[in-house]
This record gives structure tokens, C-alpha cells and sequence, in this order.
């Protein structure tokens, strides 16, 4: 799962909410969850994704952080040295 929490001020949470949902519709983002938690005067948004690319946006537009854990590489990627970093075949390897 891929979150972004932001920290929105209890006097603007709802001028940010809207704006949040807004910004979720222009860009075509569905969030898989939503999370609310009280921080003195303020509230905390923990939103989840399904995808890294929508939660760092969300991170990035709304000044929060995220947390985007590693994505395995596709299984068609190929890891192949260029030619020059082959073993030359000079190189005795016994």
C-alpha cells in the first residue's frame, strides 16, 4: 500500500478537504482509504493508493509525506553489461 499523511491546521480542514477532493477528480485519483487522526490543533491525513505515483503526488501538491515501499521490478526487465564490461577472454578465470 502506498500512503501520503498530511498535517492540515483544525481552521482550514475543511477549505483542504474540499480542495483535496477536487484534486483527486482532476487528476483521476481513487484513493483506497482514508485515515484521521487529532494532532493538538490540527488533524492528520493518512490517504491510501493503490498506486506510488498517485500517493506521491498527493505527498508533493499537499506538502505531506509518503510512503512508497519499493516496487519489485518487472520480471521482463533484463540487466545485461555492455559489451566492453564483458570477461575479456585474455583473462585465465581458473
Amino acid at each position: 500500500m502506498r500512503s501520503a499523511t498530511i498535517r492540515i491546521p483544525a481552521a482550514k480542514f475543511c477549505g483542504t478537504m474540499t480542495a483535496i477532493a477536487e484534486w483527486l477528480d482532476v487528476n483521476a485519483y481513487e484513493p483506497t482509504r482514508y485515515k484521521y487522526n487529532h494532532d493538538e490543533d490540527a488533524v492528520l491525513v493518512t490517504v491510501d493508493f493503490s498506486a506510488g505515483v498517485a500517493a506521491k503526488a498527493f505527498a508533493t501538491r499537499f506538502d505531506g509525506i509518503g510512503r512508497f515501499p519499493l516496487e519489485a521490478a518487472s520480471s521482463d526487465a533484463q540487466c545485461q553489461l555492455p559489451a566492453e564490461h564483458e570477461p575479456s577472454p585474455l583473462i585465465n578465470v581458473d
